[in-house]
């Protein structure tokens, strides 16, 4: 059996899960197909990007599919984790730069496996989206309890410092996506 977790581990590209031993065997029994996000928030991916397209192009290269999700819809919001105040709103047409920048870069960097990619944008469900349906058939299933312990958010009140209610949805848009 071929194991993917200590091939990531050598490639320093595998931080935690929740059983690796099952992990491992389902990527040997069968071809699965995972999901990355990335938000837009710059028009360009910064360093750390790296380690998450590495393990995209692995997992590729084993026979896997990804879902690569561009993360238009959340970026209109901002990601408040490991952030001391409010991210600037972009504006949408810098969003879109970003994106379209992205694509180039995730085309050039996956020319040989474009097969194996499909790119989603989450703005095309999250800027139609109902709000009264979505605190329906999502909000329900949230505890606030449980966003309340995230890290992004506990070290925010922690230092006394705001967390907008736009910031505090970024965890439910973001949830949205797995709704989809």
């Amino acid at each position: 059996m071929f194991d993917y977790i200590q091939l990531f581990k050598d490639r320093h590209l595998f931080n935690q899960c929740t059983n690796e031993k099952e992990l491992n065997e389902l990527l040997n029994k069968k071809k699965v197909t995972f999901y990355i996000g990335f938000d837009a928030t710059a028009d360009a991916l910064h360093a750390g990007s790296l380690v998450q397209l590495r393990a995209i192009k692995t997992l590729i290269k084993h026979g896997h599919k990804a879902i690569v999700l561009l993360g238009g819809g959340t970026t209109k919001i901002g990601d408040p984790s490991g952030k001391d105040s409010a991210r600037k709103i972009l504006t949408y047409d810098e969003i879109q730069n970003n994106i379209d920048n992205f694509k180039r870069i995730f085309e050039h960097y996956f020319r040989d496996h474009k097969e194996s990619i499909t790119f989603i944008n989450n703005d095309d469900w999250l800027s139609n989206l109902n709000y009264i349906e979505l605190l329906r058939d999502v909000g329900s299933h949230l505890s606030i309890n449980r966003m309340l312990t995230f890290e992004s958010v506990k070290e925010r009140l922690k230092r006394e410092q705001s967390l907008s209610f736009l910031e505090f949805n970024y965890m439910v848009l973001q949830s949205y996506d797995f709704f989809i």
